[in-house]
């Protein structure tokens, strides 16, 4: 059974959406996803939707690409250390090795193969979105889900195409023989981190800034993205707010209007958290158009009655903004924010 599907609008069939249907048809044995790339928020995304028991009960192979740079280190991590993973990565020794991480091929897929061999269930979703939250369900993208339930089915669609796809496993690269050396040319490439002198930038006349997010706290639940961070002292500036020295943690700051994609604009109140660091709530995700803000980059432009916020994929953020960010700066926790120009 063949069956094609487009993200359309929130309540249709996406490329996670059909991965986790066909994963419960299936009652998959074996997982085997391969994709170009993949971002620290589409692997957030997947463990989200499918759960901890999948990776406790279902092993998982992962074959992906690090094809100029666009698969975040902080992914490959995340899958590598959950159980029953085993993850490699398309002519790794050779890719890592040259400037700008290009590959000799450029390696393509978005294609993940859901297996019962026992029970010959046989299942394979294809189509433009990578492992990213926007590439699973948020981006208009299109795809296809096959469906085999004997084997001369298998035989005539998806033998062959599995078949191919595992030469490629044999011959690509343990990501944990290469992750730190990623890692470390990866993060050479990420804008400069301004030396802190005591100076700081004119917030005054500064109209957009930004930041990332990292993992978020699940403060809505297990099952919902969550949407309160944490950002460094003295953030506030770019809100409009001067830090007060003694301010006492758990205090209000002051409120920030939001005017989201979709859903009207939110108010919500900065606040010093317990742990001295700025906290703030966020929109929530699902019903303002932002989807998620794991491993996101969140854009805030200053306009009148507010700020309006964008959630980006790092690849994303990259293309758009980073020859305009300035004063690039890093939170302990190893998260970058700044200025854009």
């Amino acid at each position: 059974m063949i069956k094609a599907f487009v993200h359309a609008d929130a309540c249709g069939r996406t490329t996670l959406s059909e991965l986790l249907r066909v994963h419960q048809w299936a009652e998959t044995r074996e997982f085997f996803g391969l994709y170009a790339y993949a971002a620290y928020s589409g692997v957030i995304a997947f463990g989200r939707s499918f759960g901890e028991e999948f990776w406790k009960q279902v092993p998982s192979r992962w074959l992906l690409g690090i094809d100029y740079g666009r698969t975040q280190p902080s992914a490959l991590r995340y899958i590598i250390g959950r159980a029953n993973t085993d993850v490699r990565i398309y002519d790794g020794v050779q890719t890592v090795g040259r400037a700008g991480f290009a590959p000799s091929r450029d390696f393509h897929l978005k294609t993940a193969f859901l297996l019962n061999r026992e029970d010959t269930r046989f299942g394979m979703i294809a189509g433009s979105g990578n492992l990213s939250s926007n590439g699973l369900q948020r981006s208009v993208e299109s795809g296809i889900t096959v469906q085999a339930k004997t084997k001369p089915m298998f035989g005539a669609s998806l033998k062959a195409a599995l078949n191919t796809a595992e030469s490629m496993w044999q011959t690509a690269t343990p990501a944990v023989d290469i992750v730190d050396v990623y890692e470390e040319r990866w993060t050479a490439t990420l804008p400069g981190i301004a030396v802190d002198e005591g100076t700081n930038p004119d917030f005054e006349n500064i109209d957009m800034f930004w930041i990332e997010t990292g993992y978020v706290t699940r403060n809505r639940g297990p099952d919902k993205p969550g949407n309160q961070i944490d950002m460094p002292r003295g953030m506030c500036r770019y809100f409009g707010y001067e830090v007060v020295p003694d301010l006492a943690p758990k205090s209000v700051i002051g409120p920030v209007t939001f005017k989201p994609p979709f859903g009207g604009s939110v108010t919500r109140d900065l606040r010093l958290g317990g742990n001295m660091m700025e906290k703030i709530t966020l929109p929530v995700p699902e019903t303002h158009g932002l989807d998620m803000y794991d491993g996101k980059v969140l854009v805030f432009s200053a306009e009148v009655g507010g700020f309006t916020i964008l959630a980006l994929e790092a690849e994303d953020f990259d293309s758009a903004f980073k020859h305009r960010v300035a004063d690039v700066r890093m939170m302990s926790s190893g998260r970058r924010y700044g200025h854009i120009v």
